[in-house]
């Protein structure tokens, strides 16, 4: 038997298994980000609806995604919508705890939301589809 032949067998092999995980961890942080304009922007009502609520799905969406359009709620609703945003946040503040811990356990996000210089403490919500996630920060 070729030794070189089982030693690129087993490198190969090491890189078959490691592939997916590597791909995985470095999709997220190059996807785009994009910053929601006015004429992008939800009802309040859809937006309070969703802080805080979360699915593993949803952080794999994120992982996967191209792009991600990212709401900053502070810039883009008024004053009366900020007052409802900021109400449902406190009011769901464990769920938010514990969306963010999600968040902060996932590599690949981690480090996507670190280059496009997003603070984590700031997501409050994901929403959108697979095919144009959203983040919202507050």
């Amino acid at each position: 038997m070729n030794p070189m032949r089982t030693v690129s067998a087993a490198v190969l092999l090491a890189a078959t298994l490691i592939a997916p995980a590597a791909y995985a961890a470095t999709t997220a942080d190059m996807a785009k980000v994009t910053m929601a304009a006015k004429a992008d922007v939800r009802p309040v009502a859809n937006v309070v609806q969703i802080i805080g609520k979360w699915t593993k799905a949803d952080l794999a969406e994120l992982s996967k995604a191209g792009a991600i359009k990212t709401f900053d709620t502070k810039m883009l609703y008024p004053a009366a919508d900020q007052v409802k945003i900021a109400t449902a946040q406190t009011a769901k503040s464990a769920e938010l705890g514990k969306f963010r811990e999600a968040l902060r356990g996932d590599a690949g996000l981690t480090k996507w939301f670190s280059a496009n210089k997003i603070d984590i403490n700031r997501v409050i919500a994901v929403g959108g589809t697979h095919a144009d996630p959203h983040v919202y920060l507050y």
